[in-house]
């Protein structure tokens, strides 16, 4: 589950401080009032709204929508922007979280957890294959990746300290899902899936990370709850490789279908990882469930539109619709390298603008040619799945 809210601030009318190479990089300082609380953020801005708005990332990585009311102060600093390192991120990560959480660092990330110590190490492990293969990967489709900053991922012991931790981001909402990663707070967040934890006595720090997917494995559940934490690592690495900027007015049908091409879990091996664009069994079900009522401009109305995938009574044919576009897509010839076209022209959407449904179709239709001809062919690739 991506975590994105719709915040006010987004205008078309946006007045831009900068973006990319060109942004602003000096230092600033705002008070901002969220929740009810005063709070002071070192950082720069990154959107000036006309009616006094902004979008501002914090020097860990936060991005905070502030409408007028809620900004208090902002003041220029001396020096330039400057992201936390990992021994500040570290510190200000565990004062924010509950008493008890540790910290792991891998080459790429930084895990806060208060779990077991091996379920934390099998984490790491699991991101940090994702992490090389989704670089090599692009990096063989000759799209240009940036390094990634130390990214963060939280795991909550139990379910039940998740879900009190969720709920400031996700409301209610939280009760229905097992792990997010949050545009806001560019963060992972889940907890102990698998029954590690409360079988910790079994388990060593020193254990193999076979020993422990082995384990992990022998829950039917299993394949799904790991396809989830990587589903949302996914969303992670496309966020912070400069794929596509937070906030830009992403179509969800891309988001969520590059995520689900990525999440099949590969835990026969402790390198590589051989099942990304792997049939998705669990979706391609629910896709053809789907198409005895599938209405004809359904594909259309997936790339101009957001509003099925947050439709409860939609959003499990939307998701597999999602998927499956984004399997043709990258496994039809000429389509793929149509696709890797488009996901460069996406590179270029710019935080706090909003398209309207008719932009989304021109940009997709002037890459891919007409949706009512993709959709034949959609149609086609899709009904000899197996």
């Amino acid at each position: 589950m991506l975590n994105s809210p719709k915040l006010r601030i987004i205008l078309l009318a946006a007045i831009f401080v900068g973006s990319g190479d060109n942004i602003s990089r000096s230092e600033e300082h705002v008070t901002i009032r969220s929740a009810g609380t005063q709070l002071l953020l070192s950082g720069r801005t990154l959107v000036e709204a006309q009616d006094g708005g902004i979008y501002f990332e914090s020097n860990d990585r936060q991005i905070w929508g502030v409408e007028p009311n809620d900004l208090l102060k902002h003041v220029k600093g001396e020096g330039s922007f400057q992201p936390l390192d990992r021994v500040r991120l570290k510190s200000e990560l565990l004062a924010e979280l509950p008493a008890g959480f540790l910290v792991r660092e891998t080459e790429h990330y930084i895990i806060a957890y208060n779990t077991s110590d091996a379920y934390a190490k099998w984490c790491g492990s699991l991101y940090e294959r994702l992490h090389d293969a989704f670089t090599k990967y692009w990096q063989r489709r000759g799209i240009v990746l940036q390094p990634t900053p130390p990214l963060v991922a939280v795991v909550f012991q139990d379910r039940r300290s998740f879900e009190e931790y969720g709920k400031t981001e996700l409301g209610e909402a939280v009760k229905a899902v097992i792990g997010f990663y949050s545009l806001k707070t560019n963060r992972i967040t889940t907890y102990d899936l698998t029954g590690v934890d409360q079988a910790r006595g079994n388990f060593r720090s020193s254990d193999s990370i076979r020993k422990i997917s082995h384990a992990l494995m022998a829950n039917p559940e299993a394949e799904r709850t790991v396809a989830t934490v990587i589903h949302e690592a996914t969303h992670q690495l496309v966020f912070n490789s400069g794929m596509q900027q937070r906030f830009a007015d992403i179509p969800v049908w891309l988001s969520e279908g590059l995520a689900i091409y990525f999440e099949t879990p590969d835990l026969g091996r402790s390198r590589g990882w051989s099942t990304i664009g792997a049939v998705n069994r669990v979706r391609l079900a629910q896709l053809r469930k789907y198409l005895p009522n599938r209405s004809a401009n359904s594909l259309k109305s997936l790339i101009v539109d957001d509003t099925r995938f947050h439709d409860t009574r939609l959003s499990e044919a939307a998701y597999a619709e999602a998927w499956a576009l984004c399997y043709v897509l990258q496994k039809q010839t000429p389509l793929k390298k149509q696709f890797d076209q488009y996901l460069k022209l996406l590179q270029k959407k710019q935080i706090g603008l909003e398209d309207n449904p008719q932009t989304r179709l021109n940009e997709f239709e002037s890459i891919f040619g007409p949706v009512k001809k993709l959709d034949a062919r959609f149609l086609k690739v899709t009904s000899k799945l197996r």
